[in-house]
């Protein structure tokens, strides 16, 4: 007879993961799934515990991503190397730094989306150009947006697919072409406090040399694939107040709340949704026994809407009180720019929103979010840039 695990496919995860997530958290919260040849673990507090606990749950193994990537990046290392390189650049993304990045944003979206009228793509057209704009803002990288845009969707295909030798093709050649442009800049790059490279290149606690070029590009290259998370997740977020008109106007008329819309939509639909690790040892886990070298796959998308952290946890909600989320992670390895994706995503939306108050959806393109490694849609086709904010609310979500 077949079992339910038996029947879980890499496809039916890519078109909409949160059902199978939803019996997995009930019947199977640390399940070993056949297609997939690891261990899915599904519940909020035992994807708290992979992430949090290093030793036992480590990022130190061969995997696509530390194939394509280089294994010295700072994701795959741990212990003092990994605290050493962290804490070179840790400063400069304190949350207290987190509001220049929003104002950027605004900034960056304002202009360009002033000169627009009627249908646009949001996610090919403002959201993504924006965003990679921002990213090489905050790293100080020498490489203009367009190509690090490019570069950061190729490094990520391989990793998404790491089963696809064509895919795989794509991203080493994105390792190569990065490399060849970043080398011989940081090679003559010194010492620089505001440049999270510089210092990456320059402070290394315990060593009076700075690290070499082959040390700071496998993180350069490991940190790039991160840089569309803050457009994916603002294009969630218009998907969600397009489909609820209630909840939108509750944006348009305490803008306040924004920052609550953000939040939820980071919980809902976090746009990258699985870490991966493997463990140094045998460990139980959520009442299943894991052996030593067993892979392990945290569903972040699940546990954010683990019914028993979160109350109606697939319906979207920016009223819900704010609870602590695993989508940036937990321990050494939380996300280094945790407190600036929320910002940046926050400064988009509000100036989307200021500039294009009757923004909705395109009626004859409706968004579709796919994915659970990462999940997004690939193009925001919106109508009415130019209309009222009263229009909008008033013909409510496209059906």
């Amino acid at each position: 007879m077949t079992s339910f695990l038996d029947t879980i496919t890499p496809e039916e995860l890519h078109a909409d993961p949160y059902p199978i997530y939803q019996r997995l958290r009930r019947d199977h919260p640390v399940a070993d799934i056949p297609a997939l040849g690891c261990w899915l673990v599904t519940r909020w507090q035992d994807v708290r515990q992979v992430m949090s606990h290093g030793q036992t749950f480590t990022t130190s193994f061969p995997s696509a991503m530390s194939e394509i990537y280089g294994s010295e990046n700072i994701l795959s290392r741990s212990g003092d190397i990994h605290q050493g390189m962290r804490a070179s650049a840790e400063e400069l993304f304190e949350p207290e730094y987190a509001g220049r990045a929003r104002a950027y944003a605004r900034k960056l979206v304002i202009e360009r989306v002033s000169g627009m009228h009627g249908q646009a793509d949001l996610m090919g057209e403002v959201l993504q150009p924006v965003v990679a704009e921002v990213f090489r803002w905050m790293l100080s990288l020498e490489v203009d947006s367009t190509t690090l845009l490019r570069l950061a969707q190729d490094l990520w295909l391989g990793a998404l697919d790491s089963g696809d030798p064509a895919k795989l093709a794509v991203s080493a050649a994105a390792v190569d072409e990065l490399d060849a442009t970043l080398a011989p800049w940081i090679e003559g790059l010194g010492p620089d406090p505001s440049s999270a490279i510089a210092r990456w290149r320059h402070i290394n606690p315990g060593s009076v040399c700075p690290r070499g070029v082959a040390e700071v590009l496998p993180t350069i290259r490991v940190i790039l694939p991160s840089l569309p998370e803050p457009g994916w997740a603002a294009g969630s977020l218009l998907v969600a107040l397009f489909n609820d008109p209630d909840q939108r106007r509750l944006v348009r008329d305490h803008p306040e709340l924004l920052g609550d819309a953000v939040h939820e939509v980071l919980r809902w639909m976090p746009p990258f949704g699985l870490v991966e690790r493997m463990t140094t040892r045998p460990v139980e886990l959520g009442g299943t026994r894991l052996p030593a070298g067993a892979h392990v796959l945290a569903a972040i998308g699940s546990a954010n809407r683990d019914e028993t952290v979160f109350e109606q946890p697939d319906i979207f909600d920016l009223r819900r009180p704010r609870q602590p989320l695993v989508t940036f992670g937990y321990g050494e390895h939380a996300c280094l720019v945790r407190a600036f994706i929320p910002a940046i995503v926050e400064g988009m939306i509000t100036g989307i929103l200021d500039v294009h108050p009757g923004v909705r959806a395109d009626p004859t393109e409706q968004p579709r979010l796919a994915g659970w490694a990462a999940r997004y849609t690939a193009r925001l086709r919106v109508d009415g840039l130019g209309d009222s904010a009263d229009r909008a609310t008033a013909l409510g979500p496209p059906g």
